[in-house]
């Protein structure tokens, strides 16, 4: 939850709602060719002008089926709503509304867009609100009441990062906490523009004074590439990239979309750094830092 209330911070500072992506929809195109010099015949012609474009597949809620997503008035705090259902509902109304945003982005991109280009507008957003919903599901698996808020806040963060992405809008380094809990319910999640989520699990001490910090990946529609350099301890200017354990992925290794990954990385450096206790953490940084534990 605390994600999302960074994530509906940062849409308001751009000064828009966010949302997230949907329906599936597929585009074919038939093409004819004459011979050179000759011109197409009259039929052919007449097809290539008059079939019709594949219409943009707007978001349809699966928790609020039978129209296309739309802005919704919610409260402005989640969290201080009285009942599950009502925290809940909260989240899903936003959610919409962000989706209704994402609707607008594409829908502004497929008016100038190829026909290919258009399919592949539709697919990608289909694939994107499925995945969703597994995503969500595998983080928050406990089986009680709290997975519905869970959930919801999970769909909210999903469509936030998404429409981000959408609108090339760099958000701040998200801050999170850390945890040594191993249920997935208790991590605090990076979400990614794809779709994918991140956390980390501080499992144990090493014999150097060290941690060895176990890096949990649910990837998104298009899945998850590993890059281990990515994941690291950052403290001013001291850095520690520490030992990926066995069994360590190999180099570009892929995680299936929708699908759960681990692995391990042993920071045994931490005892050289010279800034300790002043404000490092476990950092994700695909390029520049986008998310630090602490």
């Amino acid at each position: 939850m605390t994600m999302s209330a960074i994530a509906i911070g940062v849409l308001a500072g751009c000064g828009g709602s966010g949302s997230s992506a949907g329906g599936g929809a597929t585009q074919s195109a038939l093409a004819s060719r004459s011979a050179p010099g000759s011109a197409a015949p009259a039929s052919s012609q007449t097809a290539a002008t008059t079939a019709p474009a594949a219409a943009f597949v707007p978001i349809v809620e699966p928790f609020d089926p039978g129209h296309p997503a739309r802005s919704v008035s919610s409260p402005a705090s989640c969290g201080s709503q009285s009942t599950t259902l009502a925290i809940a509902a909260c989240y899903e109304n936003k959610t919409e509304t962000w989706d209704a945003e994402i609707d607008a982005t594409q829908q502004g991109r497929y008016q100038t867009a190829s026909a290919a280009q258009q399919a592949a507008i539709n697919s990608g957003d289909s694939a994107w609100l499925a995945a969703r919903q597994t995503v969500c599901a595998t983080a928050y698996h406990t089986g009680g009441t709290i997975d519905q808020i869970n959930v919801a806040a999970c769909l909210l963060d999903e469509s936030t990062a998404r429409l981000l992405g959408l609108r090339g809008t760099t958000p701040p380094e998200a801050v999170l906490k850390s945890t040594d809990s191993t249920s997935l319910s208790d991590v605090a999640w990076y979400t990614t523009p794809g779709g994918s989520r991140i956390g980390m699990i501080d499992t144990q001490g090493d014999s150097s004074g060290g941690a060895i910090i176990a890096w949990v990946i649910i990837a998104g529609a298009d899945g998850f590439t590993v890059d281990p350099a990515q994941f690291y301890y950052s403290d001013g200017s001291f850095t520690d990239h520490g030992i990926v354990q066995p069994p360590a992925p190999g180099s570009g290794y892929r995680v299936a979309p929708g699908t759960q990954y681990q692995f391990s990385i042993d920071y045994s450096q931490l005892q050289s750094d010279p800034n300790a206790g002043q404000g490092g953490g476990w950092v994700y940084a695909p390029g520049a830092p986008v998310a630090v534990w602490r």
